[in-house]
């Protein structure tokens, strides 16, 4: 894959400001990155003969800002089973289905620059105790990106919460809820199951995974001109 399309060549006055082409449209962004000075990073996607791909990218001019961009590009891998762009730069992604998530990715795009990166990165598991109950909340692969929600220790006082995790998994993910209301399917028909997991623990809590993103679209962010997807 070509990667001169990745950065353009900057007017004399961004001499210092890395700038990308205007193909790139903003999917999310982190307004001031916690674990490296405060910088603004952001997710782009982009449509090529081979499919969607994702950008991870700051216009910081700060030397570390390009290392940071690209460590979050690998834990997008790692924590939610996106792929690398053979031969390309590190800070791009792309989803092995060969399609785009888009709600998934901007979730994805957020838990990762939450992440320590003293700490090291590992999937997460598809079992879980649940954080509203005693029961734990365990999720198996069907095939074709089809995911049962089950949960043990549910009792005539306090019933499974497989329905509750199900139905916010949908809502976090845009997933097809079926079955009674415990199995969640991609509409991409591929295994996902590094990012269902990322989206567990959220799923746990809903309505504080809601709240925190509609504080943040409260707030509003600067961004380049024709930056947004």
């Amino acid at each position: 894959m070509r990667r001169d399309w990745i950065v353009k060549q900057p007017h004399a006055w961004e001499a210092t400001v890395p700038v990308i082409d205007s193909k790139w449209r903003r999917v999310e962004l982190v307004a001031m990155d916690l674990f490296c000075g405060d910088i603004t990073l952001a997710l782009y996607r982009a449509d090529e003969e081979d499919g969607p791909v994702g950008l991870v990218h700051s216009y910081s001019p700060r030397s570390e800002a390009a290392e940071r961009a690209a460590f979050l590009a690998e834990a997008m891998r790692v924590l939610g089973g996106l792929e690398a762009v053979v031969g390309a730069d590190a800070r791009l992604v792309r989803f092995p289905c060969g399609t785009w998530h888009s709600l998934a990715a901007r979730r994805l795009f957020l838990e990762t620059a939450k992440h320590d990166p003293s700490e090291p990165l590992a999937a997460r598991l598809l079992e879980v105790p649940d954080t509203r109950s005693e029961q734990t909340i365990r999720i198996e692969s069907l095939g074709e990106g089809s995911y049962a929600v089950s949960a043990d220790g549910a009792t005539d006082e306090t019933p499974s919460r497989a329905p509750a995790i199900a139905a916010a998994l949908a809502r976090l993910a845009e997933l097809s809820l079926e079955e009674g209301g415990e199995v969640v399917a991609f509409p991409c028909g591929h295994a996902h199951d590094a990012l269902v997991a990322l989206l567990l623990k959220q799923a746990q809590n809903l309505r504080s995974a809601l709240r925190e993103e509609e504080m943040k679209a409260s707030r509003g962010v600067l961004v380049a001109p024709s930056a947004q997807e």
